[in-house]
């Protein structure tokens, strides 16, 4: 079954995310709209997030990439590359694409591992540190602006439901301070 166009009004981003449900519950019934609702939003918050994310980093010569290797530093402290890949959900082999631009650039210094001859352990240099905070602020600057549109008890609530969907093993619920 094919619905035409007609179906959605002046294309307006909402009624397609509730043509989408409809269809959904119409043909997959079983197994309900919501996961598709739910993920048609998700995924166009996330790519207006990775939009603005780009916007901040871009200027200062930094990939998004390489700032979320600079945040995790900037979090964790020094970490050898497999824990920064986990950390930032990145893969082993872009850490270290990653790495080689932002070593170049001063803001990380690798050194031998104490613990893993085989491995290094990367850390922030302090014009890394001030960079990231920096970039950091004008990030958060705009991720309050996106969530001007929920109350705080309801950010609070996002956080706690999103953690529990990424249901990380140590901890769904991370801390969110407003």
């Amino acid at each position: 079954m094919t619905q035409s166009r007609a179906s959605l009004p002046e294309d307006r981003f909402l009624d397609f995310v509730k043509l989408a449900g409809d269809r959904t519950a119409a043909e997959l019934g079983h197994l309900g709209s919501g996961p598709t609702v739910l993920l048609t939003l998700l995924t166009r918050r996330v790519t207006r997030q990775l939009a603005d994310s780009d916007s901040v980093v871009l200027p200062d010569g930094l990939t998004w990439a390489g700032f979320r290797v600079c945040f995790a530093l900037w979090v964790a402290g020094p970490l050898e590359p497999h824990r920064l890949a986990s950390l930032t959900s990145m893969s082993r082999a872009a850490v270290s694409a990653a790495r080689k631009p932002l070593e170049s650039h001063q803001l990380v210094t690798s050194v031998g591992s104490s613990t893993d001859q085989r491995s290094i352990l990367l850390s922030l240099t302090p014009q890394g540190a001030d960079l990231v905070l920096e970039i950091h602020e004008r990030a958060m600057r705009n991720a309050t602006e996106a969530l001007n549109a929920l109350t705080l008890p309801e950010q609070h609530m996002l956080v706690g439901l999103l953690g529990k969907v990424v249901g990380d093993e140590e901890d769904a619920s991370p801390a969110a301070d407003g």
